[in-house]
């Protein structure tokens, strides 16, 4: 009998609370979702004696429903974290795309009369990832160029008299490391960025 008015006067005195906490409550979202706290909490206060039936704790049940609330609204945050940043990654490679496209354009029709070469790709390496500002969130940019195939294949080769010249070797790796230099000077100017930040690779053989 006594665990009976133990549990009316739990109720009476949790409703009386609740009209309480109701009245000082401002009409937000937040007193909603106070009202749905209470209204579970009601009713676990109400079920209380089928619980203790099964032995289940209500102050765990209570911990529970805290918890899991809190579980499902940081994972609700991570979500949207994370489709932020790929949002941000997808927007940050369009515009490095764009940039490269841009850049190869600019320079095509020069680089090509000067040094018989086309840009194959433009990599780049970037200080920062949010808000990215031209050239000074470049760290380095990545040129391969190549020798143009149809001013190779216009070379109709002809027979020559061998002159063998020991003293100085042709080196095709310094040809190409000349190249590169003459290549990097050339697009700083043109792109309007530092020398050190262009690195030039030339693939293929001239």
């Amino acid at each position: 009998m006594s665990f009976i008015v133990e549990w009316v006067t739990n109720i009476i005195i949790f409703i009386l609370l609740a009209i309480v906490i109701d009245l000082l409550l401002p009409s937000t979202n937040l007193q909603k979702y106070v009202k749905m706290v209470i209204g579970l909490i009601l009713l676990l206060i109400m079920l209380s004696p089928i619980l203790k039936i099964f032995k289940v704790d209500v102050d765990q049940l209570i911990a529970l429903i805290h918890a899991g609330g809190d579980a499902e609204k940081n994972g609700i945050e991570n979500v949207i974290e994370q489709k932020k940043t790929e949002i941000q990654a997808s927007q940050r490679a369009y515009i490095l795309e764009q940039m490269a496209v841009q850049m190869k354009k600019d320079v095509a029709e020069e680089l090509m009369n000067q040094y018989g070469l086309t840009i194959k790709e433009i990599e780049f390496e970037i200080s920062r990832e949010e808000n990215l500002r031209f050239p000074d969130d470049i760290q380095l940019i990545e040129v391969i160029v190549v020798p143009d195939k149809q001013e190779q294949s216009d070379i109709v080769p002809s027979v020559q008299p061998i002159e063998i010249d020991t003293s100085e070797p042709m080196n095709r790796t310094d040809e190409h490391g000349k190249l590169a230099m003459d290549t990097s000077s050339f697009l700083a100017k043109q792109w309007e960025i530092d020398e050190e930040k262009i690195a030039v690779r030339v693939e293929g053989g001239r």
